[in-house]
């Protein structure tokens, strides 16, 4: 059986933004992606792709958020994929396209459900590489209006944050990762 899959990694600076940016709007030279393929790949919420940072600094000013530290990680990237097993493929391997997919808008509304609609600030589809995933950046805003990664993606609330998304993806297949696993990825 394949595994749903849900990872994380902070943004804690312009440049980290911008060069995360560039990899998924394909700004960059990516070798692991096909270029013929990229036609694909679809952003369902930042349509001007604009630079994360920026997008971050919005939604932080539209909270009213004054004193940060210099150090705040200010958005999270969620990759979320599943084993490549999971998805249906062609004859040449190529995975079924994703783009209107039920699999697509689920993913999107675990996050928005999950982690606010507003904190999720771009959700960008890549199908140009062997499995399909999304890349989706999140503002770290707290219940009680905060900025911050490490109460929003603590051990404990992360994995329950993959408990919940692999029961929300259970009827494409894929079941939870091994608790308190060692692996990488």
């Amino acid at each position: 059986m394949a595994y749903a899959i849900l990872r994380i990694g902070k943004i804690k600076s312009h440049s980290s933004a911008t060069s995360k940016a560039q990899h998924n709007y394909r700004l960059q030279l990516t070798p692991n992606a096909d270029p013929d393929q990229q036609h694909c790949n679809q952003e369902y919420l930042n349509h001007v792709l604009r630079n994360y940072w920026d997008l971050a600094q919005e939604r932080i000013q539209e909270l009213g958020l004054k004193r940060l530290r210099s150090d705040a990680v200010r958005a999270v990237e969620v990759l979320l994929t599943a084993s490549p097993e999971a998805f249906r493929r062609d004859a040449q391997g190529r995975a079924a396209d994703m783009r209107d997919a039920p699999w697509t808008r689920d993913n999107l509304r675990f996050l928005q459900q999950h982690l606010g609609e507003r904190n999720v600030v771009s959700f960008t589809l890549h199908q140009d590489e062997v499995t399909p995933h999304v890349h989706a950046v999140v503002i770290p805003i707290t219940e009680d209006g905060r900025l911050s990664a490490r109460d929003v993606f603590s051990p404990k609330s992360l994995r329950q944050l993959q408990t919940d998304y692999a029961q929300a993806m259970a009827a494409y297949g894929v079941r939870r990762g091994v608790h308190y696993s060692t692996a990488i990825h």
